[in-house]
Formats: C-alpha cells, sequence, structure tokens
C-alpha cells in the first residue's frame, strides 16, 4: 500500500458537473492510513451531492486494490484503484453489479494527474456510454489541492 504514499493527506476539491445550470462541486476530503488499509472520505458542500467513505486495500501487493465506496444517499459500490507513478486510476470492478445511472452500458471511471509538487490533483470523471460502455466522455472535471 506503499504506492498511495502521495495522496495520504487533506484536500480540498473543486469541480463542475456540466448540467443546466451546471452544479459547481466543492468538498473537503482526507485520506488517510488504517493499519494497512487507506480511508478516503469526502463531505461535500453542495446538498446535491453526496458525502462519501471509501475504503482501499486487501488485494496483494502490486495488484490493483478493492475499493468499496459508500455514499450518504445509501449508493454503494466496488472499485479497483491504482497509483502507478503520478497517475491514480479507479474503475468499476468487473463483474460488480452496477448501482448507477440507469441506461444500456452506463460505466464509469477516474483519472487523476498528480503534480510534480504533490501538491495538486488534476482529475476527471468519465463515463462510457453506448451499449458496451466503451465510448468514453468527461463526466465531470474534479481537481484536488492539498491543504
Amino acid at each position: 500500500m506503499n504506492e498511495f504514499e502521495p495522496l495520504i493527506g487533506e484536500w480540498h476539491a473543486e469541480g463542475e458537473i456540466p448540467i443546466e445550470p451546471p452544479m459547481q462541486i466543492s468538498e473537503e476530503a482526507k485520506i488517510e492510513r488504517l493499519g494497512e488499509l487507506i480511508v478516503f472520505s469526502a463531505v461535500a458542500k453542495a446538498a446535491e451531492v453526496p458525502d462519501s467513505i471509501s475504503i482501499i486495500g486487501g488485494a496483494p501487493h502490486g495488484e490493483p486494490q478493492p475499493m468499496h465506496y459508500f455514499d450518504s444517499r445509501g449508493v454503494k459500490r466496488l472499485y479497483m484503484t491504482t497509483l502507478a507513478g503520478s497517475t491514480w486510476k479507479i474503475w468499476r470492478a468487473p463483474g460488480e453489479d452496477w448501482n448507477g445511472p440507469p441506461g444500456p452500458g452506463f460505466n464509469q471511471r477516474f483519472n487523476g494527474e498528480i503534480s510534480a509538487d504533490g501538491k495538486t490533483i488534476e482529475g476527471r470523471w468519465e463515463r462510457g456510454m453506448g451499449d458496451d460502455g466503451e465510448e468514453w466522455e468527461i463526466d465531470f472535471p474534479i481537481d484536488y489541492f492539498r491543504k
């Protein structure tokens, strides 16, 4: 789990969901160790954006780690996550029942790039559309700033 060390700390996040009118995202996030696990918690300022907590870990060292996600809407999901170099990736676990928006082929993943000084993460959630869910487009950008 040492590969996740660059994420450990307190973060402020900002982004925008492209709906009409656009919805601003502002949240306070904390990523911390809990023994051999990582806990990622986020509290959003907009009522429409859920608070969440994720527990990361449990796979052998060097493999993608499971990320169990829970939020204030009652949504729970299983993602996989890796941090390789400066690239943080989160994606839906294969074969997992999807508790996301309705529609054929909806899929979701996150890509984040950590700055060289470790003070920012430029991120974006993407959604896979189409019958196979493999036509990717940006769902919404979100950037994290170390506090």
